[in-house]
């Protein structure tokens, strides 16, 4: 039941919202206020006016290019600004709203699903996860636990810091051991920070669909030759990919998977 909330003002949110990761990434990889400067074209530094900064409609109406220099725009901004509207959609379809906690936990949501995108767009360009969205991040799960311990469920809340502790570690370990080559140092922060959001179960979940999706696409790139065993692939995105799947589909993969063993009669 989503009372007094419209689908399609949260996708066009979205929209909005992506073109703020694109403008965002960029600024943080340039060094540029995130609150201060009008937005620019990253090729000419043209001063962008409002009707080149509608979501998908300015990309598609301009047919990729600047207005002003005529130079080709990315096509990871309408992606960007699609992908974000679909994550919200999908957050606000799966939401049960209840009571006014309700409605906060999906602002909470609708804002780590900001900060989880802007992550695997920065990740998969500069293979970097920025310390800065990582500490949002870490910002936003700690006042959903907040939340949670208000609401009493302090067992939630226990699991969450266990799955933290235990999801960390074993990324640290996995680090260290490499001396950095299987995982970075933001690999390792960003699991930590999954624990808090999502729970042991959830967790595990989300762990499972970024190894299997890691491997599957690394497969993938290797059998296409544009890849070699040396070759660097980041991943922030799949572990993101992992968060995602698992916040919206987690109990429904559990219960799947439990169920394969009460079929099998263990």
């Amino acid at each position: 039941m989503h009372t007094g909330i419209s689908a399609g003002v949260l996708f066009t949110f979205g929209l909005f919202f992506g073109s703020f990761i694109n403008a965002l990434v960029w600024r943080l990889r340039n060094k540029k206020s995130i609150a201060r400067g009008r937005s620019i074209c990253p090729k000419c530094k043209h001063q962008l006016k409002a009707l080149d900064l509608l979501p998908v409609l300015s990309w598609l109406l301009l047919k990729g290019k600047c207005r002003y220099c005529k130079k080709p725009i990315s096509v990871q901004y309408p992606i960007v600004e699609l992908v974000t509207a679909v994550l919200f959609l999908l957050v606000f379809l799966d939401w049960q709203f209840i009571t006014l906690s309700s409605y906060l936990l999906l602002a909470i949501w609708l804002g780590i699903a900001v900060v989880l995108t802007a992550l695997a767009v920065y990740d998969l360009r500069w293979m970097l996860l920025p310390n800065k969205l990582i500490e949002i991040l870490l910002y936003l799960a700690l006042i959903q636990l907040f939340m949670m311990l208000i609401l009493g469920e302090l067992i939630l809340v226990a699991k969450a810091l266990f799955a933290a502790v235990l999801g960390g570690g074993f990324f640290y370990l996995l680090f260290a051991y490499s001396k950095g080559k299987w995982m970075g140092g933001g690999d390792v922060k960003l699991v930590f920070t999954m624990g808090l959001l999502l729970g042991l179960s959830k967790l595990a979940v989300a762990l499972m669909v970024a190894f299997n999706s890691g491997a599957i696409i690394g497969m993938l790139l290797l059998a296409s030759k544009k890849y070699t065993k040396k070759s660097l692939m980041p991943f922030g995105p799949f572990l993101i990919l992992g968060v995602v799947i698992a916040q919206l589909y987690g109990n429904e993969i559990i219960n799947w998977y439990l169920g394969l063993f009460t079929l099998s009669g263990v």
